[in-house]
Formats: C-alpha cells, sequence, structure tokens
C-alpha cells in the first residue's frame, strides 16, 4: 500500500511520445478548491509524467498537476486552472491517461503506428501508415495515396484503437488535394 504522500510535480517534463495507458477515473469533487477525488488503476505507473490527459469529444486535453497527494490506490488532485468545484465537476466520471506506458506493454513508440490503418471521417479508410516523422513539436504518419505521399500530423488525431491498429482522424480541407 503506498504511503499519502504529496508530490509537486514540475511543468517541465514532457510528454512522452508513447501511447496513452489508462491512469485512472475521476470519481468526484473534494472541497471547494478543485480537488479531485482518482481512482488509480491498477496497471498505472507510480512515476507520472505530465500531462495527463482526458477525453473531451473526441479531443485529447492534456492537464497538468498543481497537487498530486496518494491516498491508496486512491489519488487526491488538482489540476492547474481547474481550481473551482464547478470546473473540477466537469472531470467526474472522465477517465484519466497517462502519456507513459507501464513495462508490461510492448510499444516502442511513435514507429510502432507503420502497419495502423488511417481512417478519416469525410472520405473513410485512406491507406496505412508507410513511416512515421518525429519533427520536433509536430509529429506526423506518412501514408500513400494514388503514389503520392501525404503527411498527416499527429495533433489531428482524433483517437487510435491499438487492438484494432485504426488512426481515426478528421483532416484539414485541402490536405488530400496537395
Amino acid at each position: 500500500m503506498r504511503k499519502t504522500q504529496t508530490v509537486r510535480i514540475p511543468q517541465s517534463l514532457k510528454l512522452a511520445t508513447e501511447v496513452q495507458c489508462p491512469f485512472g477515473e475521476v470519481l468526484k469533487t473534494f472541497g471547494t478548491d478543485g480537488e479531485l477525488i482518482v481512482k488509480i488503476e491498477e496497471s498505472a505507473p507510480e512515476n507520472i509524467k505530465e500531462p495527463v490527459f482526458v477525453e473531451f469529444d473526441g479531443l485529447w486535453v492534456p492537464f497538468y498537476f498543481k497537487l498530486f497527494e496518494w491516498r491508496g490506490k486512491k489519488a487526491k488532485i488538482i489540476f492547474e486552472n481547474m481550481e473551482s468545484e464547478e470546473l473540477a465537476g466537469e472531470l467526474v466520471g472522465k477517465k484519466i491517461f497517462s502519456g507513459i506506458v507501464p513495462a508490461s506493454v510492448s510499444v516502442s513508440g511513435l514507429s510502432d503506428l507503420i502497419g495502423f490503418t488511417v481512417s478519416d471521417s469525410g472520405f473513410g479508410n485512406l491507406g496505412q501508415v508507410s513511416d512515421v516523422f518525429e519533427f520536433p513539436g509536430n509529429p506526423c504518419v506518412e501514408i500513400i495515396i494514388n503514389e503520392k505521399q501525404i503527411l498527416i500530423p499527429l495533433n489531428g488525431i482524433k483517437k487510435s484503437d491499438y487492438r484494432k491498429k485504426i488512426i481515426y482522424t478528421t483532416l484539414p480541407e485541402g490536405l488530400l488535394d496537395l
């Protein structure tokens, strides 16, 4: 059982490039200063890297901790800029995902996306990822359509299904016309 301790996590930690792994679920608010009680997943890593993510309307929204306090298999947290009961209440029932992968999950990084099918909400299945480019601040996956190289920014990805090996996206207008 983990000891109750307060951990202040520096904002300088950077997002890992691995897949998002379930970290916990927000059970309820606690107090009036934006505190949340989170049930921590059994597989959640103890070394948390920021940001953590919550899915809203198919988009991954990053959050940074102002306070993180272990409480056995739960934690009391406050996210930066969510320091009211009303704002924190919007997260109740939401799952939190970590940007790092537990050792039990076999993923080596973005290169694991090679071979995934890219499915666009407007165009349907576009093809398979043939390469990955880790441009600083703008990683992209490559697909080939009609012998033409198309780079799709990873920030445009709505979600991915690692079991089915599918990346779901909504491409900006004109991207396929280039």
